[in-house]
């Protein structure tokens, strides 16, 4: 049967080169807010098992990067957030002292994925001031979107980051590796009243990051760099990060993008990162400009946009924005009430990049849209993802003759409208060749015990570690740290300083 279908339709060929550049991939993240600061409410069976799904990279999705929301607060009063968008700040008043007790349900979540013992890289981002420190006097932003942050309050906002962030590494054991001040900050949409938090950033970002960075300076936080921008617009990002001076730049160790709009300049979004010699992250996505459709269906276009993402931007991670959300947003569909979670189509979409794909992967040349390529020291692998949008079937035939030796097999495994990431029939390889079937309206995933040429061998031996664990566990839930002569836990509870 199979050579009947290929001998009647036509075959294309992805020819797969190792030997061309190839660049570190860390791996797979997502933000926290806002559904952590609704699960952390949960038991901590149940937000536990949320976890798991998250980091376990055979039943669950594998992530590894995890994006902090320091919240700014709103004004007492003001009650337009959404449902779990009102994340707490540290700091309610200008005046008052900082409150180290706030947002205890999003470092549940935290402790917890601590506690799981797996490395992870850390990000703290803003969306907001604290609403004292903005001109409107609400952290959902200002009239008209424009910028919010009053400007004498640029010194006091930096003090704020960094003082989370300093407290966050010597009590609760989390090395933040980057800081992120803005979110989305040309977008034009962060308005008064609106149901989440969002403060317009249009003018001076150089000026911002600049301060930022003397902060983190001043404070000792030599391992906490400055991530930018974040716009919603990848043409944003490429216009914003121009107009940086090199002080500025010197700050900024990684450019973050959300994928959402602006696709047509992944290209040049990956030029001048290559240019400014940055880490290049796209720190958030979802099906905002998506045309519409079933699970399927969105599972389908948000799949197009990683392969995209990650070949045309040339970037090192790929973070979803709310894994944990209802319609088509979320890759797992929570009931709050009830407290429990169901993976959705999108979930297994993703797992067969992520469960293969593993941090410190080296993405290499694939020649054709719609396919992938990612060679894994830690496991061996070859990862190929191939995708078809497509209502028909097409047949590709996969050329490893680039490898020093292959198997005579691959393993396959695969998501389509009646399939869950489903395990294939081993696919055989001849002559060097993987052919294959890519069904109608399928993610396809292949995995090839391969011998690497000895270029990547050499690559591997001598390219640095960038995957560093950023907390050590002394017991589960427990973060252990050599600083201060008392310390507490994400939830709060006194623990005794342990040295090594």
């Amino acid at each position: 049967m199979l050579i009947s279908l290929l001998s009647t339709q036509a075959q294309t060929t992805i020819t797969v080169d190792p030997n061309k550049p190839r660049r570190n991939f860390e791996g797979w993240g997502m933000s926290l807010c806002w559904w952590a600061h609704g699960v952390g409410r949960w038991s901590a069976a149940n937000y536990g098992h949320v976890v798991d799904l998250l980091t376990d990279s055979v039943t669950g999705l594998g992530y590894n990067i995890f994006r902090y929301n320091i919240g700014g607060g709103d004004q007492p009063g003001h009650a337009h957030m959404r449902q779990y968008g009102d994340i707490p700040g540290y700091k309610p008043t200008e005046a008052g002292a900082y409150d180290w007790t706030a947002d205890p349900y999003q470092r549940n979540i935290v402790a917890s994925i601590v506690a799981k013992g797996k490395p992870v890289i850390w990000e703290a981002f803003s969306n907001s001031p604290p609403w004292w420190m903005t001109i409107s006097g609400c952290a959902a932003g200002n009239t008209g979107g424009a910028d919010n942050l009053k400007p004498t309050y640029f010194n006091a906002f930096a003090d704020y980051l960094t003082e989370v962030v300093r407290h966050f590494r010597d009590n609760w054991g989390i090395s933040f590796r980057t800081l992120e001040p803005f979110n989305e900050p040309s977008a034009g949409w962060w308005t008064i009243n609106n149901n989440q938090e969002g403060c317009g950033f249009v003018n001076n970002q150089n000026g911002m990051v600049k301060i930022l960075g003397r902060s983190l300076q001043s404070k000792g936080l030599t391992a906490t760099t400055i991530a930018a921008a974040d716009e919603n617009s990848i043409a944003d990002a490429v216009t914003g990060i121009g107009k940086y001076d090199d002080t500025a730049l010197s700050f900024t160790s990684q450019m973050n993008v959300h994928s959402y709009n602006g696709k047509n300049s992944r290209a040049a979004y990956a030029t001048v990162g290559a240019q400014k010699a940055k880490r290049l992250w796209q720190s958030e996505s979802g099906p905002l400009s998506w045309p519409g459709g079933n699970q399927m269906d969105v599972s389908l276009w948000m799949a197009d946009v990683i392969i995209r993402d990650i070949k045309e931007m040339k970037v090192n991670a790929w973070l979803d924005w709310q894994v944990l959300d209802g319609g088509v947003w979320g890759s797992i569909t929570p009931n709050y009430t009830q407290q429990t979670v169901v993976p959705n189509k999108r979930f297994y979409m993703h797992a067969g990049f992520s469960r293969f794909i593993r941090p410190g992967a080296q993405i290499i040349d694939s020649d054709r849209d719609s396919t992938m390529a990612v060679w894994v020291p830690s496991t061996g692998n070859l990862v190929l993802v191939i995708l078809n949008s497509q209502t028909t079937n097409r047949n590709y035939v996969v050329d490893l003759s680039r490898f020093n030796s292959v198997p005579a097999t691959a393993t396959a495994y695969r998501t389509s409208t009646n399939e869950d990431l489903v395990q294939q029939p081993d696919v055989a390889i001849q002559n060097q060749k993987l052919t294959v079937i890519a069904m109608a309206r399928s993610i396809n995933t292949y995995v090839v015990k391969v011998a690497a040429p000895a270029s990547i061998i050499v690559q591997k031996k001598n390219r640095p570690n960038s995957m560093q664990p950023w907390m050590r566990l002394h017991q589960p839930g427990l973060v252990v740290f050599p600083f201060g002569n008392d310390a507490r836990d994400l939830r709060g509870k006194a623990i005794p300083i342990l040295r090594s």
